[in-house]
């Protein structure tokens, strides 16, 4: 059974691995995309030509308070609105089934594309260390242990217990960050879309707000003794 859980483990290393750049790279490439300013749709405005979308939330404000796209008709916002808003569910999925932040990336989202690429480093580093310490164990202290002893293995192997124990620390790590990947682009999401019908004008009327709201509604229900009582019934609706 420990074999088994250690070569699963190896594998999914393996995959994740195969799956990464180099942090350093990684972070360099972010870097260099949260500089670009020629990203995004081109707008002409008063005879100067900017670039809408394609980058950061606080870029994206930015260019807002510098330029005045309510200048443009209405039907060339909100087309404008349609091409540049940010995808949500593609981002969900890409964060976490291939990590590294790659759906934050797509998003222009510095911050959780730089959570991602460290968090799933370092879970990947961790069940490596785990896994490099058990073939330590198995294929140098275990043999030259057999060869002194009649028994097959040793009844107390400490390195074995910690190589186990690490993996699956690494493991439930990377379980755990690859959720908080996955929660990450939905507020982020949500925010840079608000932001961008709000510069282009295409709605004002609240309806993109995040709201909350509960209703409590009295009834009168008759239970099968047929005494009499109040039900309280509540009702959440969320408005996007």
């Amino acid at each position: 059974m420990k074999r088994f859980l250690v070569c699963a483990m190896l594998v999914l290393l393996m995959l994740v691995h195969l799956s990464a750049e180099p942090l350093l790279i990684s972070m360099l490439g972010a870097g260099l995309d949260a500089l670009s300013t020629s990203d995004g749709i081109p707008v002409e405005l008063e005879g100067e030509q900017v670039f809408l979308g394609g980058s950061t939330l606080r870029s994206l404000k930015k260019t807002f308070k510098a330029n005045d796209f309510l200048q443009l008709p209405f039907e060339q916002r909100s087309e404008l609105y349609k091409e540049a808003k940010l995808s949500i569910t593609w981002p969900v999925f890409n964060n976490l089934l291939a990590g590294f932040g790659r759906g934050s990336r797509s998003q222009g989202d510095l911050g959780g594309q730089l959570f991602g690429q460290i968090a799933d480093w370092t879970a990947a580093a961790t069940i490596g260390v785990g896994a490099t310490a058990f073939l330590i164990d198995l294929f140098f202290l275990q043999i030259f242990y057999n060869l002194n002893n009649t028994s097959s293995s040793p009844s107390d192997d400490p390195l074995q217990k910690f190589a186990i124990d690490t993996m699956i620390v690494g493991l439930i790590l990377l379980a755990a960050e690859r959720v908080v990947q996955a929660i990450i682009p939905i507020p982020y999401g949500l925010r840079y879309n608000k932001a961008l019908r709000n510069g282009l004008g295409v709605n004002k009327d609240g309806s993109d707000m995040l709201s909350l709201q509960v209703d409590l509604l009295p009834s009168l229900g008759m239970d099968p003794s047929q005494k009499m009582g109040i039900q309280v019934v509540g009702r959440v609706s969320v408005a996007l």
